[in-house]
């Protein structure tokens, strides 16, 4: 997730300098040369040179993370990506000079069409929460949401690509059983995705509605969306939902 945040960030984001740190010298060695990019030697480094750091780890490692740069920390603004990890949990091992904002985002940042929620803490000023959207809006969509609602944008959004890459795959492996070569199935099967998402997006129709306009009285879609749904795909889909919500929940509670 860090890369493709950064990613994003030094393609997209009109920022004088991006300083990064990763634990793996090999990952922080390929950034080396991309542009506005600078390599530190510590997080700790890239702390105190930072008005903004962004936390791209594990959930597990936040807490032990913030304390080691805990004394370059003075007013800046610090934004985790990591899946369960309250604003209370990090205000507990963080000064009270800095602000705080939960974020979610996903995957398909590393090509700027990714979504991400942010969720300020009440330290945050209107100009705060207007940067953090900025930096965000580099990767694809933002936007805020109170915390109480970020394990099930965890679910539906940061976990989301997994399930749709699932659903490709799938639909692929359906053209290629019906005789389609791989390679051509794979891309009728994501552009079909894509279309389909991006109508959604510019209409703002209900995805009902929408599935209605090419679903024809006895023709070929009813067909297939009468195996999906005798099959429990909507409840399957949400039931994966609210599972990886939960999940994100569990990770919330484990300090």
């Amino acid at each position: 997730m860090g890369s493709a945040i950064i990613k994003g960030l030094s393609e997209n984001a009109e920022l004088k300098k991006i300083i990064a740190f990763d634990a793996d010298p090999g990952r922080l060695e390929s950034l080396t040369g991309t542009k506005n990019i600078e390599t530190a030697a510590s997080a700790e480094e890239a702390a105190r040179a930072s008005d903004i750091i962004i936390l791209g780890v594990k959930p597990p490692v936040i807490s032990s993370l913030l304390k080691d740069i805990n004394s370059a920390l003075q007013n800046q603004i610090v934004i985790s990506v990591a899946a369960g990890v309250t604003l209370q949990t990090m205000k507990e091992v963080t000064p009270g000079t800095i602000k705080l904002i939960r974020a979610m985002p996903n995957t398909p940042a590393l090509v700027q069409q990714g979504m991400t929620v942010i969720s300020p803490d009440t330290s945050c000023s209107d100009d705060d929460i207007t940067m953090a959207r900025e930096i965000f809006s580099a990767t694809g969509r933002v936007l805020v949401m109170a915390e109480s609602l970020m394990d099930a944008v965890t679910g539906v959004s940061g976990s989301g690509p997994a399930y749709v890459f699932t659903f490709i795959q799938a639909m692929a492996d359906g053209a290629v059983k019906m005789g389609i070569p791989r390679q051509q199935a794979l891309e009728l099967a994501a552009q079909t995705v894509k279309g389909a998402a991006e109508l959604v997006i510019q209409s703002g129709e209900n995805p009902l509605a929408l599935r209605d306009m090419v679903t024809s009285p006895g023709g070929t879609t009813i067909e297939a969306v009468h195996v999906l749904e005798k099959s429990g795909f909507s409840g399957i889909v949400m039931d994966a939902i609210e599972k990886a919500a939960n999940k994100s929940k569990m990770l919330g509670s484990k300090k």
